[in-house]
């Protein structure tokens, strides 16, 4: 008999989505599962509509809680999961009904103890897939965990924990944290673990972006999006005490550098609602200079050691400098894209010439 996959659904004011989410989970062709919907305290009907679900098919169970947050709902799935595998959808999203039966059919292959998929962005206006100029053609990628911890480097997207089925074990100590971007305080903790990783290159996970999720009310930047830059920093530090693998450690710092100057940016933008005494900045720029010879050496980082040494200037003269090498790294990118363009120009109609 094929294993049990517990798939764990936090839910909180998602009632438009969430017929269509618990529908494409129990059409899956995989049909050995338990379904946990965890209701969060949701103030509309998806309460009601769980219990309704709950009652119609004995592989559902139904959590309600106080409201406590994507974080603490997950936990809560995991505290009573009896699966041998877990995985986790969101309560606007869906799913083809093939997903978790092609997941688990590349953990037994490959002997995994994570199969993920690609995944398509949809616009919730619409429900229509964004255009991608990328093939997903099905392309199957594995290997131990240093090679899973430099994908998830390489690829940011990874982080997400939604388009994933996990050997249930993995979580044996670990639990999702109560703050923004969740995801990434612990997917790199679970890959680190991992004996053994596949990825295939196929959209089965269906991401619904809308403006009312938690996300989408980031899109204005408030300190609390600071803490992207602690999970950048607390990933470096967990890896650099623990591997000596020095392309994921360079990878690591690069990623921390960059989130640096992105908070920087996204400060100076709104500085005087965000940042007005310049205090963040101030702790930003202090991050530079004391890993200052660290950034200076490493290689991915070479198109900013000029800013790196800007960092040893008082505030004001670091902001103003950091402004103008924002538009020269800009120059730069536009000057790199055209000159793409020009060559992918330049090669189609050499093809074509007589």
């Amino acid at each position: 008999m094929s294993a049990k996959i517990s798939i764990i659904v936090p839910i909180y004011k998602v009632e438009p989505y969430l017929r269509q989410c618990v529908g494409s989970i129990l059409a899956q062709s995989y049909t050995n599962f338990e379904l946990i919907l965890v209701d969060d305290g949701s103030p509309d009907k998806c309460g009601e509509i769980c219990d309704e679900y709950a009652k119609k098919d004995n592989r559902i169970k139904v959590i309600h809680k106080k409201n406590g947050g994507l974080s603490s709902a997950r936990n809560a799935g995991l505290d009573i999961a009896a699966g041998d595998f877990i995985g986790f959808i969101d309560g606007d999203d869906f799913v083809d009904t093939d997903m978790y039966e092609i997941l688990y059919n590349l953990l037994v292959e490959y002997n995994a103890d994570v199969a993920e998929c690609s995944l398509k962005i949809i616009k919730s206006s619409n429900l229509q897939p964004l255009e991608t100029d990328k093939i997903k053609d099905g392309t199957v990628e594995s290997g131990d965990n240093l090679f899973a911890l430099k994908r998830l480097l390489e690829k940011p997207i990874r982080n997400v924990a939604c388009n994933k089925l996990y050997k249930k074990e993995l979580f044996a100590d670990l639990r999702y944290p109560d703050k923004l971007y969740e995801d990434g305080f612990l997917t790199y903790k679970i890959f680190y673990k991992l004996k053994k990783y596949v990825f295939i290159e196929l959209d089965k996970y269906n991401y619904v972006q809308r403006e009312d999720s938690i996300m989408g009310k980031q899109k204005k930047y408030s300190l609390k999006n600071l803490d992207g830059l602690e999970v950048q920093e607390e990933r470096y530090q967990f890896l650099k005490s623990r591997i000596k693998n020095q392309t994921i450690l360079i990878l690591a710092e690069y990623n921390l550098f960059r989130q640096i100057l992105f908070h920087y940016k996204m400060m100076q933008q709104d500085s005087k609602q965000i940042d007005p005494d310049r205090k963040f900045r101030k702790m930003l720029k202090n991050r530079i200079i004391k890993e200052y010879t660290r950034y200076l050496s490493n290689y991915r980082l070479s198109e900013y050691k000029n800013l790196i040494r800007f960092s040893k200037y008082d505030i004001a003269l670091f902001d103003y400098l950091f402004s103008h090498y924002n538009l020269y790294l800009k120059y730069l990118e536009i000057m790199g894209i055209l000159k793409y363009q020009i060559k992918k120009v330049s090669r189609i109609t050499k093809k074509f010439s007589i």
